[in-house]
């Protein structure tokens, strides 16, 4: 009797506790994924934090030291981008905004331009009306969207402080957490486990160098092409491109493509062209390439699984996706492997 009272007592323990923690994941799915991010980037605070410890008394002073080692780079890099692209863009904006306020469009240029490509007059007039119509929905366009970022800011704010917190407390109490699983997992299953967190350590290792790296790569690449095909603001234009890695789907095309049609419409269709062109062996080089394998270095997940991460995690995720997916598909990854490599183990000592 008291052995099969236990049992119950422990799956009815089970199922409570079971229920609780999807009803929390439920609560929490809106902000889960940064609450996932901030545990990520405090694997990289903890890092420096290493380093800071023994010049500090406090815990959560080295943390907050070590969360603003990394932030004053990234502001000040953001703070430079933006101040400049806020100037050119709205030089930008202003031009295209006083050719479209009268009722037609000075289409000289534009005509001039795809003059020059030889094609018939009919076509011709078809291609101007339709670069007048998309310039024209591309004001209304941004103006749009200039709105919809504005009134997107409180929650976005809300994302970063929930991000803040996290990165905080889970640097802070990194070794709590790890000690509170540890204890919940049972003693037959711990060296499974031992196993999956080494292999987690260099999927997160691999993640950091499979980002950056790249991006700062891909960013030198574009200065040195803006530079050759003698576009200004190169090194703006850099910076601009690295960032740009990081936006899902999208990603450095959002300043390969807008130069590149720019230079096309004011009549430099060669540059535009050249800058389209080895904007995209650049891009495809560094994404399918040069990522992986940097990534790779760190771990032995197969490069397939970090692009898939990198790609369809930012796709689902955003930005915290470009992490949260390599994280969640190398740690599966390693942990199938792991299971395979014991499960062999047993089998062949069983046959022995």
């Amino acid at each position: 009797m008291v052995p099969n009272l236990n049992k119950m007592k422990f799956s009815s323990i089970t199922i409570f506790i079971l229920i609780l923690t999807l009803l929390s994941i439920g609560i929490l799915i809106p902000i889960l994924s940064m609450v996932i991010f901030g545990a990520i980037l405090a694997y990289y605070v903890r890092y420096i934090c290493n380093y800071i410890r023994p010049y500090v008394k406090y815990d959560s002073l080295a943390v907050f030291l070590g969360m603003v080692i990394i932030a004053i780079p990234i502001l000040l890099l953001l703070y430079f981008t933006f101040s400049q692209f806020i100037i050119i863009a709205g030089s930008l904006f202003g031009s295209l905004q006083q050719a479209a306020s009268a009722n037609n469009l000075d289409t000289t240029q534009l005509n001039q331009a795809v003059q020059n490509l030889g094609l018939p007059p009919n076509i011709t007039q078809s291609i101007v009306d339709a670069i007048e119509s998309w310039i024209t929905q591309s004001i209304s366009a941004i103006a749009s969207y200039t709105v919809a970022i504005i009134s997107s800011i409180p929650g976005l704010a809300a994302q970063i402080l929930i991000l803040i917190f996290s990165v905080f407390y889970f640097a802070r109490d990194g070794d709590k957490v790890v000690k509170y699983i540890k204890d919940l997992v049972p003693d037959k299953d711990k060296h499974f486990y031992q196993q999956v967190f080494e292999s987690a350590d260099d999927v997160l290792k691999s993640i950091i160098v499979g980002n950056v790296i790249p991006a700062a790569m891909l960013g030198i690449l574009s200065g040195i092409l803006y530079y050759f095909l003698g576009y200004p603001y190169v090194i703006l234009l850099a910076i601009l491109s690295g960032i740009a890695m990081f936006i899902p789907v999208i990603g450095p095309w959002i300043v390969y493509g807008v130069i590149g049609l720019f230079s096309i419409l004011t009549g430099n269709t060669l540059q535009g062209v050249l800058v389209i062109v080895f904007g995209w062996i650049i891009e495809t080089s560094t994404d399918f390439y040069i990522r992986p394998r940097i990534s790779v270095q760190y771990s032995e997940i197969h490069p397939l699984i970090f692009l898939l991460g990198f790609i369809y995690g930012a796709v689902t995720l955003g930005v915290p996706g470009l992490f949260i997916g390599p994280m969640i598909l190398g740690i599966t990854y390693a942990a199938y492997k792991v299971y395979r490599k014991e499960k062999l183990e047993d089998e062949k000592g069983n046959k022995v």
